[in-house]
């Protein structure tokens, strides 16, 4: 991070320290109308969200479970250069992503056509999303401050793990697995069908009580297999178009009350390998390990070997299964309803 101009008698802050003086300042001098907070539910956690614009909160809330107001697990203020110059805090290789865990603070710089900056002290629990361009990726706008829930987590039960996960009454698939494997189909297909909805892209899970709780209301879906999901779709127009990639970005706030989470009784490893229609084959304790620290690690930076052994006991004594979707995403609700009957 790019140190201040020190005077002649200065002590050079280190930091940490001008990180949590930045997110103190923040929220000490923005100002906004009721309309521009909400409080949220991620899991366990009640959200308390600050927005110093209301085209931030118009971005950023649709992908969140709104709840009552309470007393916050964590407070989170999004914001943009335009209101908060916090120029000071990025690195000088700005180019580069950049990680910081001292002193209490938690860093990421998010580098890239739209950098972002993600900085939470973990005493006060109060923590920033920053704009530097005003704009922020799509895949932050569908699982806003993940990076900060993430370091929210690490001294609790819970982790956040990159996968998806659906179920019926209080039985749960965790589905895992590389971006394009078939996660969102498949979640989505069951959602469709009835089934209750946890996520598609990150979920958390308590890997001692294996209970899976959704982050987010939000979908990301390939806009070829928008036929298939035309009822989910609906209105929404919003359309992302990432290094040629095009995804219908998707809110399911109105699932209401299907929007929860239960206990996980199995763990499936979409992949496509050109079946018609869905087949289970047996996988190994360390495919579903790979799936799920993969991109967990890389997307969610910090306490790599905490979040590897909170892996290990989620996916411990659980059946695990390789699943080809096949080519149609309307047979698999039965397909899944099938195989955890079986389990």
């Amino acid at each position: 991070m790019r140190a201040r101009p020190a005077g002649r008698f200065a002590v050079a802050m280190n930091p940490s320290d001008r990180i949590r003086q930045a997110i103190d300042r923040v929220f000490t001098a923005t100002a906004v109308s009721p309309l521009s907070r909400a409080h949220a539910r991620c899991g366990p956690f009640l959200l308390a969200l600050t927005f110093a614009s209301e085209r931030l909160a118009e971005e950023f809330l649709p992908a969140y479970i709104r709840a009552a107001a309470g007393v916050a697990d964590l407070e989170i203020l999004f914001s943009t250069a335009d209101q908060h110059d916090l120029s000071s805090l990025v690195p000088e290789a700005a180019e580069q992503p950049r990680l910081l865990v001292e002193g209490g603070i938690y860093s990421v710089w998010q580098s890239g056509t739209f950098p972002v900056l993600f900085a939470l002290d973990r005493q006060a629990r109060r923590g920033i999303v920053w704009l530097s361009t005003g704009q922020a990726p799509a895949w932050v706008r569908s699982r806003p401050a993940l990076a900060l829930i993430h370091a929210l987590s690490i001294e609790t039960p819970w982790t956040a793990l990159h996968g998806g996960a659906v179920g019926r009454g209080d039985r749960f698939a965790l589905l895992a697995g590389k971006g394009r494997s078939g996660k969102t189909t498949a979640s989505l297909a069951c959602a469709k069908a009835g089934w209750l909805y946890a996520g598609d892209d990150y979920v958390l899970v308590d890997p001692h009580s294996k209970r899976v709780e959704p982050l987010y209301c939000s979908a990301r879906l390939r806009v070829d297999l928008a036929a298939s999901f035309r009822d989910l779709i609906g209105g929404q127009p919003a359309v992302s178009d990432i290094d040629g990639e095009q995804r219908h970005e998707l809110s399911l706030a109105g699932f209401g009350d299907r929007l929860r989470g239960g206990r996980i009784a199995a763990i499936f490893l979409p992949r496509r390998q050109g079946a018609k229609y869905p087949e289970f084959t047996p996988a190994r304790r360390a495919d579903a390990f790979q799936a799920l620290l993969t991109a967990t690690t890389i997307e969610l930076p910090g306490w790599p070997k905490v979040t590897a052994e909170k892996i290990v006991a989620a996916i411990d004594r659980l059946p695990i299964f390789f699943v080809d979707t096949g080519t149609d995403p309307m047979a698999i609700p039965a397909a899944f309803a099938d195989q955890l009957e079986r389990i």
